[in-house]
């Protein structure tokens, strides 16, 4: 495609170079540009795109776009605009022929339920015969086929591409992970989303957003009706339990329909329901539909809004609901997501992603609900480095509230001393004037505890890390190191004494 086809609807200063001349590919990898190739210069946290267009130039980039001008050879095109971050994700949806307009994107936004609701949605959708992509935290596929990406929300470049192989292999429908930190970057700009749910939210991010109001205002960008040429005009569906919600929908002027339990204005509702160790039994009532009877393995409140947001947005799509209660009987537990670990009948080990202040009250809440007589509950977790450091105590003081007893331990302490953020912790406890806890760094050494000290009927929840298999200390360095592993090797080392 011809770099001038590229730029219609980019504002640019000025091109030095050939505006005609013919690009194969586009990146911000300057060590994976090829011949033909379009560099972006983009500043990041940590490097500085512009010091890198040489080394992109040498590895064949014809053209760079770019924030200044750059010495470079005089064949090469530079297109200068004032921040390429923002001009990148035009440029990605021209490159790749706008995919995403011609796909039904769903797009899930919040602190916390994201990755549950998108998998909901996705296994309404399969029950509905249809094809579909989904990127989440936890794992991607284009019609069942794996896609890596390094982080929660792509680059704008991968998003493009990701939808234009959405649609080569004949998917509908697309369903997203939007984090706070893709929408501030402009990563999700472009996208022509058809839903955006808003889930909940709570403390998290706070390093990088600095407040509340900070966080809750990029996520509310989405939703803005001044915002509709970036992200569509598609239709909210948002969760008015949650206040950050309730305010959301008072303020958007999109097209919106809402769910909850506590809400009796809501158009999505929950009634009649049981909650236990074994699943969610409930009834989704609204405006306009039938009574849905609703049975499912999954656990715990959070899964309700989850069901109900799925449920809304298949509704919302022209799912039927026959369609619907399939898809949501059929989704298990899965990526450390309130996930049943082992099979033990006579305790439960559920591993949880739970890393905020309010996740871990939401999972450690539901266990309790579902403990058996006589039952206790023990709590394993610690927190992350270089994060919101005000969580720390927070989550210290919900362990001790909530749980019979605690194991603080080490999470992922990135730079930071792990022995520290436990102290960090730990003040939780002493606020709560709780000593039922133990400081156990080594995480491994933590979880084995909590499963020697559980009698039956206790729950042992682990939570924290949910699907991801590393812990990342400083530099960068990263180890193996999966919960779900861990609780099943110490049953295959119990087996082995018994048998031994």
């Amino acid at each position: 495609m011809r770099l001038e086809k590229l730029l219609d609807g980019v504002r640019h200063t000025k091109i030095y170079g050939d505006p005609a001349i013919s690009i194969d590919d586009i990146t911000l990898d300057s060590r994976k540009t090829a011949g033909g190739g379009l560099f972006a210069a983009v500043k990041g946290f940590r490097q500085d795109g512009h010091d890198h267009a040489l080394d992109a130039v040498r590895n064949g980039a014809v053209a760079v776009i770019c924030n200044k001008k750059l010495v470079l050879d005089p064949s090469v095109t530079q297109v200068i605009v004032d921040d390429t971050r923002k001009a990148l994700p035009a440029i990605s949806r021209n490159f790749f022929g706008d995919p995403s307009r011609s796909l039904k994107v769903i797009g899930i936004t919040g602190t916390n339920g994201k990755t549950t609701t998108c998998w909901l949605i996705d296994s309404i959708l399969k029950a509905a015969g249809k094809k579909t992509s989904t990127i989440t935290t936890y794992r991607s596929f284009i019609d069942g086929r794996e896609v890596i990406f390094d982080r929660t929300t792509p680059e704008s470049i991968e998003l493009q591409r990701f939808f234009s192989r959405s649609l080569e292999s004949g998917a509908e429908f697309a369903c997203m992970e939007v984090s706070s930190h893709s929408i501030d970057l402009h990563r999700v700009d472009g996208i022509d989303f058809d839903f955006l749910v808003f889930t909940n939210l709570s403390q998290d991010h706070l390093d990088y957003h600095g407040s509340m109001e900070d966080y809750f205002e990029v996520k509310s960008r989405l939703f803005n009706t001044a915002n509709r040429q970036y992200y569509g005009d598609g239709k909210a569906i948002i969760n008015i339990d949650d206040s950050f919600g309730l305010r959301l929908f008072r303020q958007t002027g999109m097209k919106k329909t809402s769910y909850a339990i506590n809400n009796e204005k809501a158009r999505i509702r929950a009634a009649d329901i049981t909650s236990s160790v074994d699943g969610i039994k409930m009834v989704i009532t609204g405006d306009g539909i039938p009574a849905l009877k609703v049975r499912t393995p999954l656990c715990g409140i959070f899964n309700i809004y989850n069901i109900l947001a799925a449920s809304a947005v298949c509704l919302e799509a022209g799912i039927s609901t026959d369609h619907i209660l399939t898809g949501i009987s059929r989704m298990k537990g899965f990526g450390g997501r309130f996930e049943k670990i082992g099979k033990d009948p006579e305790k439960t080990v559920i591993v949880d992603y739970a890393h905020t202040p309010d996740g871990l009250r939401n999972v450690l809440e539901t266990a309790a609900n579902i403990l058996s007589d006589g039952g206790r509950l023990i709590s394993v977790f610690g927190c992350g480095g270089d994060r919101d450091r005000d969580k720390r105590k927070k989550m210290g003081a919900i362990s001790a509230r909530l749980a019979g007893f605690s194991i603080i331990t080490s999470d992922n302490p990135r730079s930071e001393d792990p022995e520290r953020i436990i102290d960090m912790i730990e003040e939780g406890f002493r606020q709560e004037g709780i000593k039922g806890y133990a400081r156990i760094t080594d995480r491994e050494q933590a979880i084995f505890t909590a499963m020697d000290k559980a009698r039956p009927g206790d729950i042992v929840l682990i939570a924290g890390k949910g699907h991801e298999d590393y812990q990342e200390f400083e530099k960068g360095r990263r180890i193996h190191f999966s919960d779900t592993e861990v609780v099943e090797k110490y049953y295959e080392d119990k087996k082995k004494d018994k048998t031994g």
